[in-house]
């Protein structure tokens, strides 16, 4: 199986994304933000859509064998990939209200799931640059770090979805595991690089049974409470 079209996948990522965060951010933009938080939501989302950019942009550049520009874009990634994983940082921080009886239980949950992704978005990337030099490895291992994008987008949407008692994140953890279940069955027959979906569908699977169960821990209530005190923002 060959990934010749992901940069159209991309593109409609993009455009889920615009959709997702449309009401509270894009449709806003033309107004004055008095949140003092409002910087880092700017910069994380900047970060996030040259991201994007680069997905699409490296995907056509592949897909039209430009593959000197490709290697040169890509070097740029270096850069982005660690400002992109500070910026979340910061606005997840800065979102943290430290109350009287410690940190909200919703606010400990999102910074979970905030960090979460950003986890599995940094393995992807990490995985997918030590295997540069192996462009079927490399390859599938970018499209999982846009799969990352997948909840937050989806969260966002104005779906009439069945209400869960325990968490809205069923629905886009089984969307996200159903794409990688579809891409490990389309590619069973495939020689190189097939086990990269199976790989991450595990990494996905392991921090999504953290973020349903562990996040009423008292590991975890500590180490919110730390990450509150900490002078970031």
């Amino acid at each position: 199986m060959t990934f010749k079209n992901s940069g159209f996948y991309f593109i409609a990522l993009l455009f889920l994304a615009i959709a997702g965060f449309w009401p509270s951010y894009f449709s806003k933009l033309g107004d004055s933000f008095s949140e003092p938080a409002s910087n880092y939501t700017h910069l994380h989302a900047i970060t996030m859509m040259l991201w994007v950019a680069m997905l699409i942009s490296q995907a056509f550049l592949i897909r039209y064998k430009k593959y000197t520009l490709h290697k040169t874009i890509g070097k740029f990634s270096y850069v982005l990939v660690p400002v992109l994983a500070i910026s979340l940082a910061l606005l997840a921080h800065s979102q943290i209200t430290l109350h009287e009886y410690g940190v909200s239980y919703d606010r400990m949950y999102i910074l979970f799931l905030q960090l979460s992704l950003l986890a599995i978005f940094i393995i992807s990337y990490v995985l997918a640059i030590i295997y540069k030099k192996s462009p079927a490895h490399h390859a599938r291992f970018m499209i999982c770090t846009s799969l990352t994008l997948i909840d937050p987008a989806v969260a966002r949407l104005p779906l009439d979805l069945p209400e869960i008692p325990f968490s809205y994140q069923v629905w886009t953890f089984a969307l996200t595991d159903i794409i990688l279940l579809v891409l490990i069955f389309l590619e069973r027959k495939q020689q190189h690089g097939r086990e990269v979906f199976p790989i991450m569908l595990a990494v996905f699977l392991f921090f999504q049974t953290l973020n349903l169960n562990w996040t009423r821990s008292d590991t975890w209530d500590n180490f919110v409470l730390w990450f509150a005190t900490l002078p970031l923002t």
